[in-house]
């Protein structure tokens, strides 16, 4: 029997190998293919491994997302890593909150070519004025309000260390309910990301 069960394991050992990290197995993969001239399966080697870690990079991102102030019910958080060629290689994590009829979301995106248009929207508060957002500060991070009391809806924008577009979106909250959302994010978490 125990011939057998050797027999067995090391079958096992040789059919289902210790994989590394996948990541760095496609690298390897690609730069391999591209010193032998094999371009097509050096491009979709890095491609993959580029997408697996926009994916990694979308999941540790929507674990900064808070899980909302007390009577709020969170939604799972949701991560998704747009492909380069097609979405510019955009990273996005969004979570959703709710409590009776108001409904609150956060979502942060990296990579993404708003990151331009509002930065250059945060540079000169004249545009933000001009959208009719009120350029305030929460916890030391400059943020674009905007605000509708009689609707009881609105929305909070900021760049977070000029590689991250944050977006609160609320109806049915006040203003202070908006601003306890984003004051919830951990951002000194989400600058160290690299």
């Amino acid at each position: 029997m125990n011939k057998l069960l050797n027999s067995t394991l090391i079958a096992l050992a040789i059919i289902l190998p210790v994989r590394a990290d996948e990541v760095s197995d496609n690298l390897k993969t690609a730069l391999s293919a591209y010193e032998a001239g094999n371009y097509s399966e050096s491009l979709q080697a890095a491609d993959y491994a580029s997408q697996l870690i926009r994916q990694k990079k979308a999941e540790t991102v929507a674990a900064l997302l808070p899980a909302g102030p007390s009577g709020w019910t969170a939604e799972d958080a949701q991560s998704e890593a747009g492909a380069a060629a097609f979405m510019g290689g955009i990273v996005t994590a969004k979570r959703s909150y709710s409590r009776g009829d108001s409904n609150v979301t956060i979502q942060i995106q990296s990579d993404s070519p708003l990151l331009q248009t509002y930065g250059m929207m945060f540079a000169n508060p004249a545009m933000l004025a001009g959208s009719g957002a009120k350029l305030e500060s929460i916890k030391g991070q400059r943020v674009a309000v905007t605000y509708k009391a009689s609707d009881k809806q609105g929305d909070i924008k900021a760049v977070v260390d000029n590689r991250y577009v944050l977006t609160v979106e609320g109806s049915g909250v006040t203003r202070e309910e908006l601003t306890s959302f984003v004051a919830a994010i951990d951002l000194a978490k989400l600058t160290k990301l690299k």
